[in-house]
């Protein structure tokens, strides 16, 4: 392990817990766009819920590595949200926005005129907020970008957060928040299932224009409300807070409790649910995955195996947001050859893959990270 001052010891294995998260989400789109494995009832729903549990674990993660980057510590300097701001920034907005344009540019070929007819999503867009509100008459101009936004929104809500979690005195208390967390995600979720037909009625009554496609609205109201939507995903974020404080209140689980998450994560993948049971539907699309991502995040910080130190590991863990934002632009273009060569999708499948990591590798390489380092830098000389 690094220590430098005022900053924590580096945990490798938060780095190999970011690659299995970027792996699953990679390989979740990749079957579901590359292969015929979806259109099979038992397979769609695990690469369904493959990248499900992939995204759940990147804002487990993101809320476990901020709350132990600046937890309050007696060599490290007091918190400075101003501080805080720009580096976040600077880490994930010149490649969003870089891939943004291109998005842009690609919409603009179909629609010129985009950006007069929709000035306000195009803006909300640039300024990392378009999961904030439920807009479904704006077109999807940066469809995975939505992470982002959901993340932008748990930036601005940290520096609240932080004081309170880390007054967690106790090992109980920081169990008792998470479970408090967590479960007021499932009572809301149990809310919405309950009270679906009542809020699908007001929100129809409120996008008139959707009045003969009543079925694609109750679906982007759905994917928008359960899933990205940063208000039920905060839960999640904040339970990685708080596994956070308990690693540095010296909480350090049992070898085989990562291994046992693990296989439920698995379990879960492929355990069908009951078609009636809407609720379960609600929530997979949020907290399901929490609890037990949070136990394998707390067993790889506490005990980081071999291969988390692996160059080729880190690699791909610190080039985790560029290649998750270049998906589309790297995996849609293999669709054409799956159904040119149906049979020959393993291989697309592969390729897609493989492309992606590339692609993803070398535009942290050389737009990421410099970008970052860059803004940090001229930040650094005015002060």
């Amino acid at each position: 392990m690094e220590k430098g001052r005022g900053k924590p010891p580096f945990l490798a294995g938060l780095g190999g817990f970011r690659a299995l998260a970027a792996l699953a989400v990679l390989a979740g789109h990749a079957l579901s766009w590359l292969t015929p494995l979806p259109q099979h009832p038992f397979l769609a729903v695990p690469a369904a819920r493959l990248t499900q549990a992939g995204l759940s674990g990147f804002f487990v993660l993101s809320g476990f590595v901020l709350f132990y980057t600046h937890a309050p510590r007696p060599d490290a300097p007091a918190f400075s949200a101003k501080r805080f701001a720009l580096a976040r920034l600077a880490r994930v907005y010149p490649v969003y926005l870089l891939l943004l344009l291109a998005h842009l540019g690609l919409a603009l070929r179909h629609e010129p005129g985009l950006f007069s007819r929709y000035p306000g999503d195009v803006l909300a867009h640039a300024a990392l907020v378009q999961t904030w509100f439920f807009a479904p008459e704006a077109p999807s101009l940066f469809p995975i970008g939505w992470a982002v936004s959901t993340e932008v929104f748990f930036y601005l809500l940290f520096p609240l957060l932080l004081r309170p979690v880390s007054a967690l005195a106790t090992r109980r208390a920081a169990l008792v928040t998470a479970a408090c967390a967590l479960g007021a995600a499932v009572c809301v979720d149990a809310w919405i299932a309950a009270s679906w037909p009542a809020l699908f009625s007001r929100v129809a009554a409120s996008h008139p224009g959707f009045a003969d496609h009543a079925a694609d609205l109750a679906g982007l109201f759905f994917q928008w409300l359960t899933y990205t939507a940063p208000y039920l995903r905060l839960p999640e974020f904040l339970c990685g807070m708080v596994t956070a404080r308990l690693f540095l209140l010296g909480a350090r689980p049992p070898a085989w409790l990562g291994a046992a998450a693990g296989a439920g994560l698995c379990l879960l993948a492929f355990v069908p649910f009951p078609h009636d049971a809407f609720f379960l539907s609600v929530l997979a699309n949020n907290a399901l995955y929490a609890p037990l991502l949070a136990a394998v995040c707390l067993g790889l910080a506490a005990r980081a195996p071999a291969w988390a130190g692996a160059r080729s590991v880190r690699a791909f863990a610190g080039a985790s947001l560029s290649v998750y934002l270049l998906q589309p632009l790297t995996l849609e273009p293999w669709q054409a050859l799956s159904r040119l060569l149906p049979g020959m999708w393993p291989a697309v499948f592969g390729i897609g893959m493989a492309a992606t990591v590339v692609a993803g590798l070398l535009l942290s390489r050389f737009v990421e990270a410099p970008a970052a380092r860059r803004i940090l830098g001229r930040a650094a000389s005015r002060t």
